[in-house]
């Protein structure tokens, strides 16, 4: 553990040092074990936090995924963090479900930086808030608001966690409901990670606020591990292991619209909206 803290303690000097011209008020605290680093994030706000901070931990042991599901990750083996700060969150279209697009998309283009040697396929991006890589999860991103005491009636605090797979997890470490986990395929500390994958998603921020979703969705359409493939989707947000039970809808994913929605075809011609917090989906496999 003691060299592994050192990794994140150096890591986050540096982005600490990195982040002061744009982000002078940013913190950045580094735990040697916590629950959920999105939960004590949340706790932070709580408590009256107002100024954007960074929490790492180098082993975390109460992780959840979207819905609650329980997310695990191995020490050394996974970076997970949460970047949390006030933001208009209701002022931008779509909200939390289109920033948790962005987010995965500043992700992978941060990622994909470091891989450009690798001679790696460019990261995919699974609706609505998971990286993919050869049909693998990679990573995934929850997003977490609340009001805040110490913030203005129209910002939420934000906290925008993130776990990424480094090396391969065994599926039976993986509960969450998704395909096998997969690792990055780079020699990467946590700490290292981090570094490459939090400056993107400050820069990012900067911008979203203001500007929504809308003028990433093509560079969203490029990654987009759905387009024209098949898919079911499940209203209670959790698909079935094999998809033993039916689901509610199935139809060709069409993309995503501005608001971050998934649009899926019903098969008559008619573009059906899904809003993230509504829908499980599950892609069929590619026709032979």
């Amino acid at each position: 553990m003691d060299q592994g803290l050192a990794d994140l303690n150096r890591a986050a000097e540096q982005l600490w040092l990195a982040a002061q011209p744009d982000w002078p008020t940013l913190s950045v605290e580094v735990l040697p074990e916590v629950g959920s680093t999105n939960a004590h994030a949340l706790a932070m706000g709580r408590d009256g936090a107002r100024d954007p901070v960074v929490v790492t931990a180098w082993r975390q042991t109460a992780g959840r995924g979207r819905a609650g599901r329980q997310w695990d990750a191995q020490p050394g083996q996974t970076l997970t963090v949460s970047l949390a700060l006030p933001l208009r969150l209701a002022e931008v279209p779509g909200g939390g479900s289109a920033l948790s697009l962005a987010v995965g998309l500043w992700t992978a283009q941060a990622l994909d930086k470091l891989r450009s040697g690798a001679g790696a396929h460019a990261l995919q991006l699974k609706w609505p808030n998971d990286l993919w890589v050869d049909d693998r999860k990679l990573a995934g991103i929850l997003i977490e608001a609340i009001q805040g005491p110490a913030l203005a009636p129209e910002q939420r605090w934000v906290v925008i966690g993130l776990g990424l797979n480094l090396a391969g997890t065994p599926a039976a470490l993986q509960r969450e409901r998704t395909d096998a986990a997969t690792g990055l395929g780079l020699a990467l500390t946590p700490g290292q990670a981090m570094v490459a994958v939090v400056p993107a998603l400050l820069q990012g921020l900067q911008q979203f606020e203001h500007t929504g979703f809308s003028p990433l969705r093509q560079a969203y359409a490029a990654r987009d591990a759905l387009l024209g493939r098949h898919v079911a989707l499940w209203k209670h947000m959790q698909a079935p292991l094999g998809g033993a039970t039916a689901s509610d809808a199935e139809g060709l994913a069409r993309g995503v619209d501005d608001h971050g929605a998934l649009l899926v075809d019903d098969g008559r011609g008619t573009l059906i909206p899904w809003s993230i917090g509504e829908v499980s989906v599950r892609p069929r496999p590619h026709p032979l």
